[in-house]
């Protein structure tokens, strides 16, 4: 492991000769600890995925964006679309509470968001939290939180349109239409997706295309000095077409009739007051999610079905800014998760939760210290209490900050874990508890030449036990059981280096040792490696960016073998033609590499895609 080390120190002392003194722009981040602060007070280990790096891209969905991110691993069944699982340090997608625009959205019969079919047309940048972050946000976030932020309507009234085309009858033209005036901003964003994508089953030969039609939307109102109003609104239909594991032959094969249509929506107004001056700010958000997903396929009866899925929350957040150097955030949250399986099941359950966080800065901000706390009281799973501890030591003189902390987490039970059955005799259990996490990490992080390089080393360890498994019983019917137990740990390691203004170098590795402690085994879809690199050039006129994704060999527990290695290497560029009009274009996976994200799905090869956009 200690050779990607070796690789990344020689690139910085590399760049000794281009080094120059620079302003380092502060960057803030919102999802920590639930109240704006620059990421470098941040006790939590966080990575922002910014604006300018998803357009340096051109990507067009979110998936596409996170894949790039070390410490993420993505496995998707086929191509564009498909649905996506995403590992954060090792955990299941069920177990990462995804976010957009502080909104909890999941599926509450599976407990975790398919991040597929989200675009990026009005993201201005994603915040991902590593750890357990029951604390703040209760279940799901057992394992850390992607928050999802769009952008806001500033400035004049303006227009933009966008167009791209490409590989695979790929068709995707959107429009956005933003500005503010005086007390009120708006930003309305609507896009459209096809292709006729590639073979889901790897070994098919039929293409399976993708359909998405999205709108969103954002309104903020200030009530006067102290106070204000903002409304969020994302719907968008999508059409796929599938394939299923086909029982004759014993892996994913082509299925000519089977489809999938999904409504997914999202409704939103958050309300903020500040009293007593700044010193006490109260957050009101109403929150309302839905996915309703219909599954059609006459030639079987399995891959027929028909599930919506609902939770409506309300939180209300108190920031108390007691002394420039403590801050108190305590409130409640209550949700109700909704679901409907049509001859499966049809109910309800609630969730109630109190939380309250506190951040000290001692010396300035040289040492900020979190310890967190929260209480949830769950309708079936009964009452559960995590908590959290950080701190940091930040040395500005030297560019040098130590981060450490320990947190528990946990997960409630899904609606198909409880309420589940079929005529075959499975079923639900409604004894089920939470599964339960507990980690640590420490890490380090260090500037160089005037904050033209930094590199950042992180070592984590993860248990996680009462976890949920489907057993079968002797009569051959299955049921949930809180059997498993798991360890993780790793060691992430990131290097960026800016030798000038308009070029930057970034490298990371992430080493992954998991063990189910109840069969010895590695957990599935794992890599022990994962690496990025990327190498950009940004110019007033014209930009280009290449990078290599290599992840390791990993064992696929749905197709009991291993999964060889792969590197896949993208090209991404855009020329400003005039002060309005861009055009943009990509190369993905440049040498045409043959590999899977999982087992027996399909992956595309070399692809070409190009666009412009247009701004009035």
């Amino acid at each position: 492991m200690n050779k990607w080390v070796v690789l990344i120190l020689p690139l910085l002392m590399l760049t000794t000769a281009w080094a120059e003194e620079t302003v380092k722009v502060e960057e803030l981040v919102v999802t920590a600890s639930r109240l704006e602060e620059p990421l470098e007070e941040t006790t939590s280990d966080v990575i922002v995925v910014t604006r300018e790096d998803i357009e340096r891209t051109n990507v067009e969905f979110v998936i596409d964006a996170l894949r790039r991110v070390p410490d993420l691993n993505i496995a998707q069944n086929g191509g564009k679309g498909k649905t996506a699982s995403l590992l954060l340090r090792g955990a299941s997608s069920n177990q990462i509470l995804v976010m957009i625009d502080g909104v909890k959205v999941k599926s509450t019969t599976t407990a975790d968001f398919d991040l597929s079919g989200l675009m990026v047309d009005d993201i201005e940048r994603i915040e991902i939290v590593k750890g357990p972050q029951s604390t703040m946000y209760g279940s799901e976030a057992m394992a850390g939180v992607i928050h999802i932020i769009t952008k806001k309507g500033e400035g004049k009234p303006k227009a933009e349109f966008s167009f791209e085309g490409g590989s695979f009858a790929t068709y995707n033209p959107a429009v956005t239409v933003s500005g503010a005036i005086g007390a009120f901003d708006y930003r309305v964003t609507g896009s459209y997706y096809e292709s006729e994508g590639i073979s889901v089953a790897k070994q098919g030969t039929e293409r399976d295309g993708y359909l998405n039609a999205a709108v969103s939307g954002k309104v903020g109102i200030k009530l006067g000095e102290s106070a204000e109003v903002e409304l969020t609104g994302k719907h968008y239909y999508d059409r796929s077409d599938l394939d299923a594991f086909s029982f004759a032959l014993n892996t994913v094969a082509d299925d000519l009739n089977y489809v999938q249509r999904g409504h997914h929506s999202m409704y939103s107004a958050k309300g903020k007051l500040h009293l007593l001056g700044d010193a006490w700010e109260q957050v009101l958000t109403l929150s309302a999610v839905r996915d309703l997903l219909i599954g059609t396929d006459p030639d079987t009866s399995w891959n027929n079905f028909d599930i919506d899925t609902g939770m409506k929350t309300v939180d209300w957040q108190h920031n108390l800014y007691l002394h420039e150097a403590y801050t108190l955030t305590l409130g409640g949250e209550y949700r109700k998760e909704e679901g409907k399986n049509v001859g499966v099941f049809d109910t309800e359950i609630e969730n109630k939760a109190l939380y309250l966080n506190n951040k000290l800065k001692v010396f300035g901000d040289a040492l900020v210290l979190n310890a967190g706390l929260r209480y949830d009281d769950h309708e079936t799973a009964g009452s559960e209490t995590t908590y959290r501890l950080g701190t940091l030591l930040n040395f500005k003189g030297a560019g040098l900050r130590l981060r450490g902390g320990y947190a528990t987490g946990f997960r409630a039970p899904t609606l198909n874990e409880l309420f589940y059955q079929d005529p075959f005799g499975s079923s639900g259990n409604l004894t089920l508890k939470p599964e339960k996490s507990k980690s640590w990490e420490a890490g380090i992080e260090k500037d160089f030449f005037g904050d033209r390089a930094s590199v950042s080393v992180t070592y984590f360890r993860q248990e996680y036990e009462d976890l949920v498994q489907w057993v079968m019983s002797p009569l051959f019917a299955w049921s949930p059981q809180n059997v498993a137990e798991t360890e993780i740990k790793g060691l992430e390691t990131t290097a960026i280096v800016r030798p000038t203004d308009a070029i930057t170098l970034t490298a990371g590795h992430t080493y992954l040792d998991t063990e189910d402690r109840t069969t010895g085994r590695r957990l599935t879809l794992r890599p022990y490696n994962k690496a990025n690199f990327s190498a950009g050039y940004s110019g007033e006129k014209f930009s280009v960016l290449a990078d290599l994704m290599y992840v390791g060999g990993r064992y696929a527990q749905s197709a009991d073998r291993d999964l060889g290695s792969y590197k896949v290497v993208n090209l991404s560029g855009t020329v400003r033609a005039t002060r309005n009009l861009i055009f943009f274009a990509r190369v993905e996976n440049i040498f045409d590499e043959d590999y899977e994200e999982a087992a027996d799905y399909g992956t595309p090869g070399l692809s070409l895609y190009g666009g412009m956009k247009l701004v009035l």
